[in-house]
This record gives structure tokens, C-alpha cells and sequence, in this order.
């Protein structure tokens, strides 16, 4: 009897916590839903004409498109909309394909929307050029105490955290190392402090890393690194790792994120 009443209650409470899932994830699909339409017609009051949707405006089928987006949770393509299934999104989806929505062009990507930041740092990206590349703060060791063109002189590639920029490093670390032998390299990663934040980007672990060794790695032609990390850019440094075992000295973690601490 108390084996009944044990898998009653069991069949209960599993019921009682699907109901509150469905209900959960129906008002995050509603304000999915909502939020579509809204920033539709707020771009298109705002700029004249509006932008897609990523998931919307992007062929999820192709090669290319796996490849680029790999790493990406899966919820956001693969968990089904409840007003996806009732046809609702469908619609929508011809409202953003119309003539008038169109899709980002180059000249668009020079101009500051109404959603952006308009400040100085935000916005020096886009006098590069058109080259996207990190914005690196660079500190060479004093040439009192090491050559550049000595061998023994080492780099450290600093990465910092979530809402964060390379001024954590540059006005707390660099100070302390400046009569040191090391070659110091402060990011901004991608979509942070000066560096660039382009609209059509994911910012996947995939888009970081080829960032950072196009901007920093390839650029400065870097034979060996130390890593320093701080929060998410511990992820950031784990995958560098895995992807450079040969040319990583050491690396340091400071505050992982509880993901990695669990995982490992």
C-alpha cells in the first residue's frame, strides 16, 4: 500500500511539474512571438525599414550554415514554437520577406541603429576600414629590462569577462608587469569595449576564437602564449587550448564559469 501511494505521489508531482513547464515555456514562446512583431514595426517606424530576424532570415539547411553556427544551443533553431506549430511564425515569416524588409547590406553595416550604443568606444570599429578585427591593447616589455628580439621574451594573451572589456587588465595587471620579460596582449572580444560588432553574428565559441587568432595570434605572429581568463573568457581560453597544445605555455583561470567547474 505505501508502494502505491508512494508512485501516486511520484505520478502527481511529475504531472503537476509538466504543467508548469508547458505553461513556462508557453509564455516564453508567446513573448518570442510578440517580440518579433514588435521590433518589426519599431525598426521600420524608426529606420524605414526592418530587419529579419537570424533564424528567420537564414537558410538553416545549408553546409555553411551548420558549419558557422556549430556550438550554438539548440533551442534556439530546435525546440518548437508553440505558434510556430499553429502556423502563426509561418505568417510572420512572409511579413519580414516582403520588398520593403530586405536583408543587411554592406552600406547598412556603417550605420548605428536605434537599439545601439552611440558612444565613442562602441562606434571605432567602424572607422577600420571595413577590416573587423579585435581591438588589442599591446604592452611591450621596457627595452631596459628585455630585447623584443630576444627569445626569451614571453606573451600572455589576457581575455576578459562577460560585460567586460580589456580595461580590466590594462589598468589592474599591466602596471604591475611593466619591468617584466612578458609581452602583454589585452582583447576586447567580440561585440566588446572597441572591438567590432557586427549585426549578422551569433558570436558562437567558433567566432571568438577565429577572431582572436586573427587579431592577435596571426597578426602579431605569435610562436608561444601564455592565457589569462577571467569568467566567460575562461571558455574562450579552454577551447584556445584545445586548439593550440603545442603552443600554450600555461593557463590561468580566474572566476570559471560553474559550467566548466562541473564539466571538468
Amino acid at each position: 500500500m505505501a508502494d502505491y501511494w508512494g508512485k501516486l505521489r511520484r505520478k502527481i508531482a511529475d504531472i503537476i511539474l509538466y504543467i508548469i513547464n508547458s505553461l513556462v515555456f508557453f509564455f516564453l514562446d508567446l513573448l518570442d512571438y510578440t517580440m518579433c512583431i514588435f521590433y518589426k514595426y519599431i525598426d521600420e517606424f524608426l529606420e524605414g525599414k526592418s530587419t529579419p530576424c537570424y533564424c528567420q532570415s537564414q537558410n538553416r539547411t545549408t553546409k555553411e550554415f551548420e558549419k558557422r553556427n556549430n556550438g550554438v544551443s539548440g533551442t534556439l533553431f530546435g525546440r518548437k514554437n508553440v505558434f510556430k506549430e499553429m502556423g502563426f511564425i509561418g505568417k510572420t515569416r512572409r511579413m519580414f520577406d516582403d520588398e520593403d524588409s530586405g536583408k543587411t547590406t554592406s552600406s547598412d553595416l556603417g550605420k548605428t541603429r536605434w537599439s545601439d550604443c552611440g558612444c565613442e568606444s562602441c562606434l571605432s570599429w567602424m572607422n577600420n576600414g571595413g577590416e573587423l578585427k579585435l581591438h588589442v591593447v599591446v604592452k611591450d616589455p621596457l627595452k631596459g629590462n628585455q630585447d623584443l628580439g630576444d627569445t626569451s621574451t614571453e606573451n600572455v594573451i589576457f581575455l576578459h569577462g562577460f560585460m567586460s572589456s580589456s580595461y580590466i587588465w590594462t589598468e589592474t595587471i599591466f602596471p604591475e608587469l611593466v619591468s617584466s620579460k612578458y609581452r602583454l596582449f589585452a582583447v576586447d572580444l567580440l561585440g566588446f569595449g572597441s572591438s567590432p560588432k557586427p549585426r549578422e553574428c551569433l558570436y558562437t565559441l567558433n567566432d571568438h576564437l577565429e577572431m582572436i587568432e586573427k587579431s592577435v595570434i596571426r597578426e602579431f605572429d605569435l610562436k608561444s602564449f601564455h592565457l589569462v581568463a577571467h569568467s566567460m573568457g575562461c571558455i574562450i581560453a579552454l577551447a584556445l587550448a584545445a586548439k593550440y597544445p603545442n603552443t600554450l605555455k600555461s593557463i590561468t583561470l580566474v572566476a570559471p564559469v560553474s559550467s566548466i567547474i562541473c564539466s571538468r
